[in-house]
């Protein structure tokens, strides 16, 4: 039996006529009849009675036919999947971002591509460095958000941009008019940090370290977000992502820092895996908010390895 005999089947049927299932099939009325003929010869029983010019089921016909729309339905349905497919309206998308990326890079560009398949199943986990690494190290995840470097040859690595961190203060801060913060004025200043172990925390204490500078360290939160937060709240002053502090604009006082400490950010890929499409064009809206942010700076990730 040929798919093309279920076809003329399911053809005939519908149209009541061989002549009218010719004409959807592009045969003609005697190459529709030969494949009506072929498969009641393959099964053995008459599929059709001809009375007076037209075609009717037989009951066995009955029978076999509700089997073989079975089987089409679902050819039917491969077809739809695999269109699907080739259009990038069907898949699936998995991203692992630091939490501060998560917040400030990701949900613009997931609405655009969202908005362009509407049928993708996205994925957004948010976890430490370390943790993305790892799970882009075991393929878990498509694409991974950190900041830079990253050494790792197990990795592939793109930068994406460069900002300089900003200081944020409590709306009603005494330095609020400074148009620039400085390291010493935040001289026993009540310092919000982030959680030890991080590269913004240890570049954060290296500055203040290497000039001296104590503040006073009472608080410590495991995110930017959870800082800008605590901020708003009149606990303390802090150095954050600058995206981040566009996100509480309104609630807390966000003003240039120096020295200037810069962060990298870039995207991590499993090595050797082929990307996918969408997996491709997360990357260019990514780049293209990237480019977009006032300030950002391009990245040499030889520099950064060097």
């Amino acid at each position: 039996m040929k798919l093309r005999q279920f076809e003329a089947l399911r053809l005939v049927i519908a149209r009541g006529t061989t002549k009218e299932a010719s004409l959807f099939m592009g045969l003609t009325q005697s190459a529709v009849s030969r494949l009506i003929t072929q498969l009641e010869n393959e099964v053995g029983f008459k599929i059709f009675d001809r009375r007076q010019g037209r075609l009717h089921l037989t009951p066995e016909g009955q029978y076999f036919y509700a089997e073989v729309s079975k089987i089409l339905e679902g050819l039917d349905q491969l077809k739809l999947m695999a269109s699907d497919i080739s259009t990038l309206t069907v898949g699936s998308l998995k991203i692992i971002a630091m939490p501060a990326l998560g917040f400030g890079l990701l949900p613009t560009a997931i609405e655009q591509i969202q908005a362009r398949y509407k049928r993708l199943k996205i994925s957004v986990d948010l976890a430490s460095r370390e943790a993305v690494e790892g799970e882009i190290l075991k393929a878990r995840h498509d694409i991974g958000l950190v900041t830079l470097p990253i050494e790792n040859e197990a990795l592939e690595v793109e930068p994406l941009f460069g900002i300089d961190s900003v200081c944020v203060l409590p709306l009603d801060h005494p330095l609020r008019d400074q148009p620039v913060i400085r390291a010493e004025d935040l001289e026993n200043q009540p310092f919000i940090s982030i959680e030890p172990g991080t590269l913004f925390r240890y570049r954060t204490d290296e500055l203040f370290g290497k000039l001296g500078i104590k503040r006073q360290l009472r608080l410590e939160a495991q995110s930017t977000i959870m800082v800008c937060n605590l901020v708003a709240q009149n606990l303390g002053v802090s150095l954050v992502h600058r995206f981040i502090a566009e996100a509480f604009e309104g609630r807390i006082l966000i003003k240039p820092f120096e020295p200037a400490i810069t962060l990298e950010y870039g995207l991590v890929f499993p090595a050797g895996q082929q990307r996918s499409r969408t997996v491709e064009e997360l990357v260019e809206m990514l780049r293209q908010s990237a480019k977009e942010r006032q300030g950002a700076k391009s990245i040499d990730i030889k520099a950064l390895s060097a």
